[in-house]
């Protein structure tokens, strides 16, 4: 790996993906391969009117996200059309994650299928510009490298003082920070996980309702098979456009 798995171990990796039911404990990252220099932390900058956009109404509240199909188009696009197609309608929250995260979208209740366009898994679409900041929406195959209708949403994991001057000691040849001080504000500023960075596709960002998934990684949770005790649902996944002054158009 590049210099940067160094930076990438400070911060714990295996913490969440050493989970059995968040995947494998390979720790390859995208990060390795980006140039930070072009960079541009679009999840930070007001949506856009006529965005492509998703109301995920749940059994604990509704939640608007925003997607990235010009940086996602693959994974985006089997999101539309399952959600389109009521594929999401009833689907359960099979899994939360060290309360960080949530997931649902699976085509079983156990949570270890899913399903795309053409019966084949989503190749991971990596951007520089989209990190597993705090509501975002990323993609989930239960294979490294991978997606397919299973999506989880993040909500926060601490990086500790420590773990921070370890990634802020490792510096390029010309003296920068491998990991620029611009994301690593972005991730103290707005929360979300650093230690998945580059590892999933993130595809959306909530722009409304980042109380509603607060509170479903806050359920409690069976710690052996990580499914909420109480049910909690998708009830359905509306896609529209986003509009700061007008309706929603839906699709």
């Amino acid at each position: 790996m590049k210099k940067i798995a160094a930076a990438l171990a400070a911060v714990s990796i295996l913490s969440l993906s050493g989970c059995s039911l968040f995947g494998s404990t390979n720790t390859y990252s995208a990060m390795g391969d980006y140039n930070f220099a072009e960079m541009d932390l679009i999840q930070l900058e007001e949506p856009a009117d006529g965005q492509l956009m998703a109301v995920i109404d749940t059994s604990e509240g509704v939640i608007k996200a925003v997607l990235y199909p010009d940086y996602a188009p693959n994974t985006v696009d089997n999101f539309v059309n399952r959600a389109n197609e009521g594929y999401y309608d009833g689907k359960s929250i099979y899994g939360i994650i060290n309360e960080s995260l949530f997931m649902t979208g699976a085509y079983n209740e156990e949570g270890t299928q899913g399903f795309t366009n053409d019966g084949n898994p989503i190749a991971n679409e990596h951007s520089v510009d989209l990190w597993t900041l705090k509501g975002s929406l990323c993609a989930y195959n239960g294979k490294m490298g991978y997606g397919d209708s299973r999506f989880f949403i993040v909500d926060e994991f601490p990086i500790t003082d420590e773990e921070l001057e370890e990634i802020r000691s490792k510096k390029n040849d010309d003296g920068t920070q491998i990991i620029p001080e611009e994301l690593l504000q972005a991730y103290l500023d707005n929360k979300g996980i650093l230690q998945i960075a580059g590892q999933y596709t993130v595809f959306g960002q909530t722009i409304e309702g980042i109380e509603v998934v607060e509170k479903i990684c806050d359920s409690e949770y069976d710690p052996k098979t990580m499914r909420p005790v109480n049910e909690i649902v998708v009830n359905s996944i509306e896609i529209t456009e986003y509009a700061s002054s007008e309706e929603e158009v839906v699709q």
